[in-house]
């Protein structure tokens, strides 16, 4: 512990209020001298670091161990010994990202030299099931087409652009390689901001679900939300050090713990789900399903339109 040099007067440094302990009453700041040497600095960096390493750890055992406990203790004012749950989702997802895009996909490009390092979903426009590419005489074949149709038996107005526009990208990237790779780095880069965007989303539907539960609030349901989302992301790294492994030891099994490794963050949600809401078994499982469903399908919808933006912003 470094030793710390309190000042003689009283007057806080921060607020101007009279300090009559170690601590400001009315903004917390501790009452120390404001020089401080790098030594020093550097200590309290150790101790800071040491202080959330701590609180971290504590709070995954409590957020994984005794699932649905954590947002319950929350609520009720448990809050000094446990991450709040906005800094522990930031730091989480934070960690998650990085490690994905500056560690996880580094080592799999390497570790995956005769096959493509990153598998995205192949978004592939064909027409009359011919080449993905399209030449001009192609494109204006189908404006062609487009306009000699009655209105109501076109091809979307969406349809038509996502056409028009994937053309335009082949000038572009003319090798599909280099679109899919510039598609999949748009659309993850992007997906941290629209992950938590879509928090009170999610709290929404829970909200609807258990809508004739007055002692519910919305801000129940959103704490809820941010700790299951922190636990996905923490299973998430856990499955991308599992492939990293599968890579360096061509563990072919490894498919198999993944893949048990997800079935068993659903439990989790579940578990979670039913001890928060205070459900019986029989009833938990009708609205857990309803709730996953939903939240679900707002996530494939934001994540298609994730892809669409992406997709038009080439």
């Amino acid at each position: 512990m470094s030793k710390i040099n309190l000042r003689s007067e009283t007057d806080c440094l921060n607020c101007g209020h009279q300090v009559t302990e170690r601590y400001c009453s009315h903004c917390g700041q501790e009452n120390r001298e404001p020089y401080e040497s790098f030594w020093s600095l550097v200590i309290h960096f150790v101790e800071d670091i040491t202080h959330f390493d701590g609180a971290l750890f504590r709070t995954c055992k409590s957020l994984f161990f005794a699932p649905g406990k954590l947002t319950q203790a929350y609520l009720d004012g448990k809050r000094n010994s446990f991450l709040h749950p906005i800094r522990f989702y930031l730091f989480t997802s934070a960690f998650f990202f990085l490690t994905l895009f500056y560690v996880f996909q580094p080592l799999q490009s390497k570790l995956n030299k005769n096959s493509k390092a990153i598998e995205v979903a192949s978004f592939q426009v064909k027409l009359d099931k011919r080449d993905a590419f399209l030449n001009s005489s192609e494109i204006q074949a189908y404006k062609k087409n487009q306009l000699a149709k009655p209105e109501s038996e076109r091809d979307s107005p969406l349809f038509q652009n996502i056409i028009f526009h994937f053309f335009e990208l082949q000038k572009k990237y003319p090798e599909s390689k280099e679109f899919y790779l510039a598609l999949y780095d748009g659309v993850t880069h992007k997906m941290s901001q629209v992950l938590f965007l879509t928090i009170p989303l999610l709290a929404l539907i829970l909200q609807l679900v258990f809508i004739r539960r007055k002692y519910y609030y919305f801000m129940h349901h959103g704490i809820f939300v941010l700790h299951i989302a922190t636990s996905l992301f923490i299973t998430l790294f856990i499955r991308n050090v599992l492939n990293i492994a599968q890579l360096t030891l061509s563990w072919e099994f490894m498919d198999v713990i993944k893949n048990i490794l997800m079935l068993a963050w659903f439990y989790f949600y579940y578990r979670s789900f039913k001890n928060f809401y205070q459900l019986k078994a029989v009833k938990s499982v009708g609205l857990f399903l309803t709730s996953f469903i939903a939240q679900l399908t707002l996530v494939l919808i934001v994540f298609v339109s994730l892809v669409l933006f992406s997709f038009f912003s080439l």
